[in-house]
């Protein structure tokens, strides 16, 4: 038989009320003893007591569950080994901390097209995890529902509205760039992608490079490429892109995601190009697809695991302790690594490798 608060008050001798309180964390009208207080939750932890879930959502009007929503703009949605990282993260901090999860998909970049999760319009669940690209008015409308809400991603459509958690991206790009410069490389394209927060990224970058001696000298190239979805599909407009330039002024590295890498290396094949011979690739994000590639993929490693753990504790550390999630909690400074492996050579190797082919 399933232990009841009738079966804890009997053997503590107290009110069913009152150990309903002391169990729920509830202010108690009747003032009780230190003594009393520790002897419920003592009595209740030998019993085995497990709270009825339904009962503890009413009385407190909490449902014990986080909801995660990945912006349905990823290709790949959750099969998206880079945002399952995120994922692996989330779950294990919220089951470690005896919470529930559910997972969805839902259009978080376009207010026109938005639909607001039924679950959160219905509160069965205490807050969100979001990533992906999130427009800002969709977090208003999740505000508006008294939703608390915390960002994996510096994304600075919603960086002043909540919180945000994030790896330091510029730095961890900046490695690749003063990496692939000290190869002799100085004309670069980075495909950043097509949103706000993106571009600026791109710019930062850019900035930070020629203040540096070290990479003063390189040219970052921002593609501005509409159809780019920045998936596995982007790969085919982006080589045409680099294609377009002049032979002795075509980028010799290019920067851009795991997927879009993955695809340009079939189409640089296709166009009896390779790589490193004819161009050096570097990965924004370092995933199972940069280690299997031919050739395996330099990419920039953040730790997405840490990042979901600490944004999921982040956000029940305001749920437990009643405080409200600000902007000015953010963490976007988690340090990125460069991982090196076979996609990038040095000029003077590219210029011998095409004389031994000539």
């Amino acid at each position: 038989m399933a232990v009841t608060l009738k079966d804890i008050a009997r053997i503590v001798g107290v009110k069913e009320p009152t150990v309903s309180r002391v169990l729920n964390g509830r202010p108690n009208p009747i003032k009780i003893s230190e003594k009393t207080h520790q002897k419920i939750i003592q009595t209740a932890k030998a019993l085995g007591y497990q709270p009825n879930a339904a009962a503890r959502a009413l009385a407190t009007q909490k449902t014990g569950h986080i909801g995660f929503i990945l912006s349905d703009s990823i290709a790949e949605g959750w099969a998206n080994v880079y945002f399952a990282q995120g994922l692996s993260g989330v779950e294990q901090t919220t089951r470690e901390r005896g919470y529930g999860l559910n997972i969805s998909i839902y259009n978080l970049s376009n207010i026109d097209s938005f639909v607001f999760p039924k679950r959160v319009s219905q509160r069965s669940v205490d807050g969100l995890v979001l990533t992906g690209y999130v427009e800002a008015a969709v977090v208003h409308r999740f505000k508006e529902f008294g939703i608390p809400c915390v960002c994996i991603g510096d994304n600075l459509e919603v960086a002043e509205l909540i919180p945000t958690v994030s790896g330091d991206v510029v730095g961890g790009l900046f490695q690749a760039v003063r990496y692939i410069s000290d190869l002799g490389h100085r004309r670069i394209l980075f495909d950043a992608g097509i949103h706000r927060r993106d571009r600026q990224v791109g710019q930062l970058l850019i900035e930070r490079a020629k203040n540096d001696p070290e990479t003063a000298e390189c040219q970052i190239i921002l593609p501005d490429i509409p159809q780019s979805g920045g998936s596995y599909n982007a790969a085919e407009p982006l080589i045409e892109y680099w294609l377009a330039f002049p032979q002795t002024e075509r980028p010799t590295a290019i920067i851009a995601n795991d997927q879009i890498l993955l695809a340009f290396l079939r189409q640089l094949r296709k166009r009896n190009f390779s790589c490193p011979k004819d161009v050096s690739l570097i990965s924004t994000c370092n995933t199972h697809l940069c280690e299997f590639a031919d050739p395996t993929l330099t990419a920039i490693r953040q730790d997405l695991k840490r990042l979901g753990r600490f944004a999921v504790n982040m956000l029940i550390d305001s749920l437990e302790n009643d405080t409200p999630l600000t902007p000015e909690m953010s963490r976007n400074d988690f340090p990125c690594e460069l991982i090196i492996r076979e996609s990038c050579i040095a000029i003077g190797n590219i210029n011998g490798m095409r004389n031994l082919t000539e």
